[in-house]
């Protein structure tokens, strides 16, 4: 007996000393990761020219990029109060432009602007969004406007167009909406080998599988240890990229290319029936990335190698957009992937955001296009859209 409780304490001892090492352990790791410094490549992009405000900017930008779960679209940023970044009450990126009180409550047009991180504004200040530049170009050019930041991080198209459905349905109806998409649609059907779904989708259905799995309580339990810091610094030097490791054959790729071109052309479909219904009009615009762009500076080369793994993809998909005229009423489309292309100076940040100035040049070919469709007077009739459907989408590329 005595043995048995000897043998018993000297389990305890090292299991004791077992866990006060791995504790030992965690708290050196926490203090590491608390203390650890990464600074975000972008700070160090050409085309901020070493502004003063950019360190800022990007501690306001991880403070403010705390997101909670919304209905039907996953995600939006909670509201955020700063001196670069301002996200309202109702969750929206706030716009800024020259533009009385009087006139944001009796608007000549209403413009509701959809997209991504890139709409949303990643990498500039409240006023060099898209949408506070377009809201301050038109209203320089006499319109009275009211222009609402609808887009959001990680945002698909068919996310923006339930964010669009869910605002009519609550009769908040716009004059003309604006869509501009490309990267993300793109990089979630190369991502999961599927188009039309948001990203990481993979991560819901994993959550919703332990949520009601019998193993829940194991489950639960081992998706916490990734929590610890020991767990966390041990993936940080061990991962790699996954989605660089992704590989497809060429004919996968040009299948996937025509399914993500064809389910977007579907979603402008939706859109263009909405407008019908609701009396708005509106316009897509297909985005530009780092190789759209001729002449590359030093850092934006790196900026392209860090995804050097999607470009064949991104060029596929390019290859099947639209090349006829779609224009048509309500329904606007206009493929602007090579705005930058004879740029000389340094434009991009990363490989699909943009500097203050790429925002400028952007917005002011919306306004534009938006004008020059708001000032024609003799629109043509035509009884369909020449919008091609999925079943349209020929082998070759040509719609």
């Amino acid at each position: 007996m005595k043995s048995f409780f000897k043998r018993l304490g000297d389990i305890w001892l090292i299991f004791g000393v077992t866990l006060l090492i791995l504790i030992l352990i965690e708290l050196f790791f926490r203090g590491w990761l608390f203390f650890k410094s990464e600074e975000d490549p972008r700070i160090q992009a050409d085309c901020y020219q070493n502004a003063e405000w950019v360190n800022d900017y990007y501690k306001e930008f991880y403070t403010c990029n705390v997101e909670e779960w919304e209905p039907y679209v996953y995600w939006r940023r909670k509201p955020f109060a700063g001196n670069y970044i301002n996200v309202d009450v109702n969750q929206r990126r706030k716009t800024v432009y020259e533009n009385d009180n009087s006139i944001k409550l009796n608007p000549d047009y209403r413009i509701f602007m959809f997209g991504g991180s890139t709409m949303w504004g990643s990498g500039v200040r409240d006023e060099y969004t898209i949408p506070s530049l377009l809201g301050s170009y038109m209203s320089q050019k006499g319109y009275h406007v009211e222009v609402i930041n609808f887009g959001e991080s990680g945002y698909v198209n068919t996310q923006e167009v339930i964010a669009l459905s869910m605002q009519l349905r609550q009769k908040n109806i716009p004059t003309l909406v604006v869509f501009y998409d490309g990267v993300n649609d793109v990089f979630s059907s190369f991502q999961q080998g599927k188009a039309g779904i948001p990203q990481n989708e993979f991560n819901r259905e994993k959550e919703f599988n332990t949520l009601i799995s019998k193993k829940r309580s194991l489950l639960v339990f081992l998706e916490s240890l990734k929590t610890l810091a020991s767990i966390r610094f041990i993936n940080d030097i061990t991962k790699s990229n996954q989605d660089a490791n992704i590989s497809y054959t060429d004919q996968e790729l040009k299948l996937l290319a025509q399914e993500t071109v064809g389910l977007y052309h579907e979603n402008m479909r939706l859109v263009y029936s909405l407008g019908e219904e609701s009396d708005f009009k509106s316009f897509f615009y297909w985005q530009p990335t780092i190789f759209d762009k001729k002449s590359l500076s030093d850092y934006e080369k790196k900026r392209a190698q860090d995804v050097e793994y999607l470009k064949n993809f991104i060029k596929s998909v390019n290859n099947y957009m639209i090349t006829d005229d779609v224009n048509h009423q309500s329904l606007y489309y206009y493929d602007i992937s090579e705005i930058f292309y004879d740029e000389k100076e340094p434009v991009f940040i990363d490989y699909c955001h943009v500097s203050e100035y790429g925002n400028s040049v952007i917005a002011k070919r919306m306004v534009k296009d938006i004008i020059t469709i708001l000032e024609s007077e003799n629109e043509p009739e035509i009884a369909e859209p020449k919008v091609p459907s999925l079943e349209n989408i020929e082998n070759d590329g040509q719609l």
